[in-house]
């Protein structure tokens, strides 16, 4: 559910950025890939309203590197997908350095990208993952089908 969640959601960012795309175009490209209307409402509507998609990635703008430690401790795709979620508008940079310090681990073990994407979805939805609210998300079953 989750993940679905966080894959539409930067699927409809990724898809909004680009000026030549069309709403009408973007939501037959969604339903082509098995979201419902109601989903893909949601999701423009979710990312519409954050403060962050008008403060998406710029040329000139800082990026923040990481440290050593954080490297050795993040896959490269993770790291990628971090960066993604911030460039797209969908974090902040609080929110960004929120996941990296849930992500890094204590183990020899490095951090995949579906990791972050399980901690983002967390963070960006301020929810714990084991609290869900079912009701808010219930158009997304747990093997990730349209209901």
């Amino acid at each position: 559910m989750w993940t679905r969640l966080m894959d539409l959601v930067m699927l409809v960012a990724e898809m909004s950025r680009s000026a030549d795309r069309r709403p009408v175009e973007l939501d037959k490209e969604l339903t082509r890939r098995g979201y419902s209307s109601e989903e893909i409402e949601h999701a423009v509507f979710w990312i519409s309203s954050r403060p962050e998609a008008s403060r998406a990635f710029r040329p000139g703008r800082a990026t923040r590197v990481l440290s050593e430690f954080e490297r050795m401790s993040l896959s490269t795709e993770a790291y990628d997908y971090l960066f993604r979620l911030q460039n797209l508008g969908i974090i902040d940079g609080r929110q960004f350095e929120t996941i990296l310090a849930r992500a890094i681990p204590v183990g020899a073990e490095k951090v995949h990208a579906e990791d972050v994407k399980g901690i983002a979805c967390s963070v960006i939805f301020n929810r714990d993952m084991g609290d869900v609210d079912e009701e808010a998300f219930d158009r997304f079953d747990t093997d990730g089908a349209p209901v």
